[in-house]
């Protein structure tokens, strides 16, 4: 489930994000990349305090909602490790839509117990957080947060790709840390040249920069690995026809329409297809 869900957050992280490398002016070849300031020191905003955005959060929440908070934080109070209760909050406030607030106790937990699945728990609640936040100061906030849990997630086991994956991506958002984020997807790439994610995030970052090559190598291993999946398909048939690779960007975008599900879908490939070849 977690491979699932870090590859959609990867594609809608990286063509949806602001803060990610096209928009971000991100041109420089990988071996060339330089630190850039964060943009936490750069931007004019709040800083986002969390206290005081849980404490209105609480403020606004049916008196019957609080009133459950407030028995089961005394519960907690009383006993410190009753987990039980922390998740059930948690629950509490993700089903009052206050995503971050949830994150926080589950972060709580995380704490506590310090383990690998806890922590890799605790990370994902965040960076759904900073996906779905379209507030700047706490989509930051969520991403710095999940980097925290995620480093912590490796730090315990150096094998946890998903994590790798996911600090990768949390990194380049908001040009957190590209250079970081990028080093990490190669890293995992070194240990298995295969990795969806690892790739994806890669590939995405060439194309968005202008690397080409390279992002054509990226989506040359997808359609490899998986080769039923039409999105890589379509997103190397683009990156053939940004190289000017007509035949091949044709017969890309003609497997995909194949593989697509959706008539409407279909129809829109087929589109380019013919703008292509229109092209001189």
């Amino acid at each position: 489930m977690q491979l699932n869900k870090l590859h959609i957050i990867i594609i809608v992280t990286l063509l949806s994000f602001a803060g990610v490398l096209i928009y971000l002016n991100f041109r420089t070849p990988e071996a060339e990349m330089k630190e850039t300031a964060p943009l936490a020191e750069n931007a004019m905003w709040k800083e986002f305090n969390y206290d005081e955005y849980a404490k209105s959060c609480k403020d606004s929440v049916p008196v019957s909602l609080k009133f459950k908070i407030d028995s089961l934080e005394q519960v907690i109070a009383k006993d410190s490790n009753n987990y039980q209760a922390v998740a059930t909050i948690s629950r509490f406030w993700d089903s009052a839509g206050f995503e971050i607030v949830s994150a926080h106790y589950l972060s709580k937990i995380a704490n506590r117990l310090g383990d690998e699945r806890s922590w890799m728990t605790s990370g994902l609640k965040y960076y759904d957080v900073a996906r779905i936040s379209d507030d700047t100061s706490r989509q930051i906030y969520a991403q710095k947060e999940a980097i925290k849990a995620f480093e912590k997630v490796v730090a315990l086991n150096e094998n946890n790709i998903d994590a790798k994956n996911a600090l990768a991506i949390c990194l380049v958002q908001n040009d957190l840390d590209i250079m970081r984020g990028v080093q990490i997807s190669k890293d995992v790439i070194k240990r298995d040249s295969n990795n969806i994610e690892a790739n994806l995030t890669l590939g995405m970052l060439s194309e968005r920069s202008g690397q080409l090559d390279k992002a054509r190598a990226r989506f040359e291993k997808l359609v490899e690995v998986q080769p039923l999946n039409p999105e890589y398909y379509f997103y190397l048939g683009e990156i053939y026809a940004k190289l000017e690779m007509k035949k091949e960007a044709i017969s890309t975008f003609e497997t995909c329409i194949t593989l697509l599900p959706d008539e409407a879908a279909k129809k829109e490939v087929k589109q380019i297809i013919e703008n292509i070849q229109k092209q001189k």
